[in-house]
């Protein structure tokens, strides 16, 4: 049979080698026959599996074990070494790394709720952590809601189901747990008016247009194309700005491995903001690689770094504060009260449609501007908020 049980001790009378007896259940002497080990057992199994035990029935149960799962076709060497490859622990680290190779902005929740899991289970091997174990870790997360529960359900199944599974192969559909169901029910984000908001506007104008007017130009470009959100932006390079055509191109990162392209958000943009960007491009030159939303020297940050999602909302949350204004966060006070205020001077319909939700593929990869439907909607929305727009379409000559 495979594997034997050996022991680093000898004979204390001729000094020879203790062999493994598994019908006397120890390891004796060849030449003294009552010669017997007492300690410094260990198993070789393979030419991986190299074991040490303290006692003989220690070894002998785990010989067992091994040669049981041969035979029921279970082995996993993995299972048995002393690195521990697929321990909770050990595929975590592996799987922060390849998420963070993404790129993902929301990569620092990813981390925070993969850590967290990593301490509770510990070296447990992922193969055998199933629904109920899961249960108890969300279970162990004090003073949080059901839906950060749902979120850190969500990464586990991630974990799961698209790294050591359809990525790293590590696991087999068998191996994969079951998750837990978590109900929970969202919230609205608070959203406000277009007067109010841009007064808000105005104030975080005041305070950032000096050290870095680019900071203003991102806020006021998330208040007039209600398609875009804040993570978009950080990701803007130069090169995907063409002032000729007036149009912004955005790629949105994708997770699925069926798309073999990111997605494209194309902005046709305002006339007063080709104006500005035209402005801050002498102002600040820069190859087409270079981020575009990007601190100066005088902002107190490195020059020349990407701002972060973060960076910006800290910015307008300021900016809300000097106003009186609280619990209204960059995304619901851009994107939110934009479609908001579009649907009800619009009605729903038009609205989900200016917010990018359908576009014509067709006509943006060839064209290469942006959609009209969003143009429109941003010329609504300058009407609304009071900038000066020409409606009137350009005689023909």
């Amino acid at each position: 049979m495979k594997g034997n049980i050996y022991t680093r001790q000898k004979c204390w009378i001729c000094k020879g080698r203790l062999v493994h007896d598994e019908r006397r259940q120890g390891c004796y002497c060849e030449k003294h026959r009552d010669e017997q080990a007492s300690a410094q057992f260990y198993i070789k199994f393979g030419k991986d599996i190299n074991k040490r035990f303290l006692t003989y029935d220690k070894a002998a149960r785990y010989l067992t074990g091994l040669r049981y799962e041969t035979d029921a076709g279970k082995f996993d060497v993995r299972d048995h070494l002393a690195s521990m490859p697929l321990s909770f622990t050990n595929q975590a680290r592996a799987y922060l790394e390849y998420k963070k190779r993404q790129k993902l902005a929301t990569f620092r929740a990813v981390e925070r709720y993969i850590n967290r899991a990593a301490a509770f289970f510990g070296d447990q091997n992922v193969k055998y952590i199933k629904k109920k174990d899961i249960s108890r870790f969300l279970q162990s997360l004090k003073n949080i809601s059901e839906k950060t529960k749902a979120n850190y359900t969500s990464q586990i199944r991630d974990f799961y189901y698209n790294f050591l599974y359809e990525e790293e192969e590590i696991l087999g559909l068998a191996d994969l747990p079951k998750m837990p169901k978590i109900d929970f029910e969202l919230g609205f984000r608070k959203i406000i008016d277009i007067e109010t908001r841009e007064k808000i506007v105005d104030r975080f104008k005041e305070m950032t247009y000096e050290k870095n007017p680019k900071l203003w130009l991102a806020v006021d470009i998330l208040c007039a194309y209600n398609n875009l959100r804040p993570g978009d932006l950080p990701r803007l390079k130069e090169g995907d700005i063409d002032l000729e055509y007036g149009v912004m191109t955005f790629w949105r990162p994708t997770k699925s491995k069926r798309k073999k392209a990111p997605k494209v958000i194309r902005i046709r943009l305002l006339d007063y903001h080709i104006e500005e960007i035209r402005i801050l491009k002498k102002e600040f030159p820069a190859t087409g690689n270079m981020i575009f939303f990007r601190h100066t020297a005088l902002s107190g940050k490195k020059a020349d770094a990407p701002f972060s999602e973060n960076y910006l909302y800290k910015q307008w949350k300021k900016a809300c504060a000097d106003l009186g204004i609280h619990d209204l966060d960059l995304y619901g006070g851009t994107r939110h009260s934009t479609t908001t205020a579009m649907a009800k001077a619009l009605g729903k319909t038009k609205a989900r449609k200016f917010s990018g939700h359908d576009t014509d593929k067709a006509f943006d990869r060839y064209c290469q501007i942006g959609d009209e439907d969003t143009f429109n909607s941003a010329q609504i929305m300058a009407k609304i908020r009071g900038k000066i727009i020409d409606f009137k379409s350009k005689k023909k000559k």
